[in-house]
């Protein structure tokens, strides 16, 4: 296995939902951490909260001067699942490109993931007035879904936040959870 011989930014994979236990536990073994987040506001019926989550879910980077122990020291950490790394061993990631993701998280505006919805798909509103109806998205926007809905008499087009419906197809398994 080739290591590099300067510090260097390397990219880790974390178990799900353990981004700020590896976080801590790099911490305490003097490895400088880098794990990305960004800030949105989740709706409930009966609050809004502001959640952090991390912009890459189930990776983080760190940075250090990787050698056999310190690799097993890194692997040790709770929560951590690998190094990434090809068939010669642990790959560096350029300074540039760490410097590209320090500016994303700096970044004001709103930053989140794309949505995994496109035109064609079957939604369901979870949210607000509409709550449960199902449609097909006709068209979308940078803030607007425009659903279209097959009514008994015609066809109506409604508009609606992106963040008001969810996949059918992910419903499915959260009804036959709720049994």
């Amino acid at each position: 296995m080739e290591y590099c011989r300067e510090k260097s930014w390397y990219v880790i994979r974390v178990r799900s939902q353990s981004e700020r236990l590896v976080q801590v536990g790099l911490h305490k073994k003097k490895i400088e951490v880098l794990n990305p987040t960004y800030q949105v506001l989740s709706v409930r019926k009966d609050r809004r909260k502001v959640l952090t989550k991390p912009i890459f879910k189930g990776y983080m980077f760190f940075r250090a001067l990787l050698d056999s122990e310190s690799h097993m020291e890194v692997l040790k950490t709770p929560g951590v699942v690998e190094i990434l790394r090809n068939r010669k061993g642990p790959t560096p990631v350029p300074n540039e490109q760490v410097e590209n993701v320090r500016i994303l998280e700096k970044h004001v505006g709103h930053c989140f993931h794309g949505t995994d919805l496109v035109v064609g798909d079957n939604v369901i509103v979870r949210d607000g007035p509409l709550t449960g109806l199902i449609g097909v998205i006709d068209r979308m926007d940078r803030k607007k879904l425009y659903i279209y809905v097959d009514a008994i008499p015609g066809s109506v087009m409604v508009e609606v936040k992106p963040n008001q419906v969810v996949l059918e197809k992910d419903t499915e398994y959260s009804l036959v959870t709720r049994k």
